[in-house]
């Protein structure tokens, strides 16, 4: 399997401390997300082990789907700590919490985020039209994660937002047009963390739009069934996919989404 020099993650959920040791002893700098007060004292244990240093970022935002558990000012002593605030959003794909609440708390952070000069990492499903138009209020440094839509592309890149590309870049046409289009110093890898990816996996195993030579090309990275991937095959397998779709080369991109995700952290001071 080929090495690149870096892959880096521009999001991810990362459960295990094993799964952090991993990113470590291989060298992946990761932007971790806690989601929660909770989640947001694991992830702050995790990024505390000495060896996180340089490897590990912490992000911190009180996500769309725990916003009628939990309130903004919960994570203000993880807001202040952290360099980017996020992952913030609307959702009405995945959970059901009322968008009127989901709004209200996507606007405080926006705030937040605006008033502290941090940049923010996005959350959009279902709702890419309602959180373009917050965001042009608040003017700042956005990172879109994983955008799936079909629509409204245009207009996040039009207010120069960064975004990272999920690992369903392998079969999903809507998210293989952000990896065509998004500008050469905007573009990011990302896994999501690894039950994402193998969400993602099994997803695309089910596609008709996996056609057949990138099936042979997953394999040619991984070898390995969902459960086996560990995150440095997942990001070889989506830098392979998406350096393919933009006609560059894996080697490229790799030291394209490294700048640019270092880019994006500086954004913070």
């Amino acid at each position: 399997m080929r090495d690149y020099p870096v892959v880096t993650d521009a999001h991810a959920h990362v459960k295990t401390k094993a799964e952090a040791l991993e990113r470590i002893r291989e060298g992946i700098p990761t932007m971790v997300c806690g989601t929660d007060p909770e989640d947001a004292r694991w992830v702050m244990e995790l990024c505390h082990m000495p060896e996180t240093e340089g490897i590990l970022f912490p992000v911190f935002g009180l996500h769309p789907w725990y916003a009628d558990q939990w309130k903004v000012e919960d994570m203000m002593p993880y807001l202040e700590k952290c360099q980017v605030i996020g992952e913030i959003g609307m959702d009405s794909l995945w959970c059901n919490v009322p968008l009127k609440r989901q709004k209200e708390v996507l606007e405080k952070q926006l705030q937040i985020a605006a008033e502290w000069k941090k940049p923010v990492v996005l959350h959009t499903k279902d709702q890419e039209r309602e959180i373009l138009e917050l965001i042009r209020k608040y003017p700042n440094t956005y990172l879109v994660h994983w955008y799936s839509a079909d629509h409204d592309l245009d207009g996040y890149l039009d207010l120069e937002c960064y975004f990272s590309v999920g690992p369903d870049v392998i079969w999903n046409p809507a998210v293989q047009q952000v990896a065509k289009r998004v500008p050469e110093n905007r573009i990011l890898l990302e896994t999501d963390g690894m039950d994402a990816v193998k969400w993602a996996w099994e997803e695309g195993q089910k596609s008709q739009n996996y056609a057949i030579e990138e099936r042979e090309s997953i394999r040619e990275t991984t070898q390995k069934q969902p459960e086996e991937i560990v995150v440095k095959d997942s990001l070889h397998a989506t830098i392979r996919m998406a350096a393919k779709l933009r006609n560059s080369s894996p080697e490229i991109l790799s030291s394209l989404t490294t700048d640019n995700f270092f880019t994006f952290l500086r954004n913070s001071y």
